[in-house]
């Protein structure tokens, strides 16, 4: 199993922040990363809200159909998808930090099918690729978050 660890301060109110990071109408907008987001589900964001995500990776587009597996409004929620034969979860929780939000994301990739248990010890080549999104992901969130 390979997991990533990220944490970053960003000076704006908590409920500020949670609404930002969950805003997949503007998610194009907000993250440099993402390419296209097509959301599969109605109503507000929350558990079981699914949508399909384009982003570049390596010089090529990549889409993911990505789900909300558990919620809590203003806190926390976690992303699922399959990757290949791999299980992938990603939370984010979001904490009062003073006046603003220490946001933490725990990424982790666990292997599921004989070929990705295979080339799951190739796991911490991943791992800095995912740490160094991750890390730009939540910099252009506190770059929209932070204006005033």
């Amino acid at each position: 199993m390979v997991t990533v660890t990220v944490s970053n301060r960003i000076d704006a109110p908590l409920n500020k922040v949670f609404a930002l990071f969950s805003d997949l109408e503007h998610c194009c907008e907000l993250v440099d990363g993402i390419k296209k987001c097509d959301v599969l589900t109605t109503g507000p964001f929350g558990l079981r809200t699914r949508w399909l995500e384009t982003r570049e990776v390596l010089g090529r587009d990549v889409t993911q159909e990505l789900e909300v597996t558990a919620f809590e409004h203003n806190h926390s929620y976690t992303v699922t998808n399959d990757q290949h034969g791999a299980r992938v979860d990603t939370q984010f929780v979001f904490e009062p930090d003073g006046d603003g939000t220490r946001v933490n994301i725990v990424f982790k990739l666990e292997p599921q099918s004989l070929s990705s248990m295979l080339i799951s010890p190739l796991g911490w080549m991943v791992a800095g690729k995912v740490r160094k999104a991750l890390e730009d992901e939540v910099l252009d969130y506190k770059r929209f978050a932070e204006k005033v």
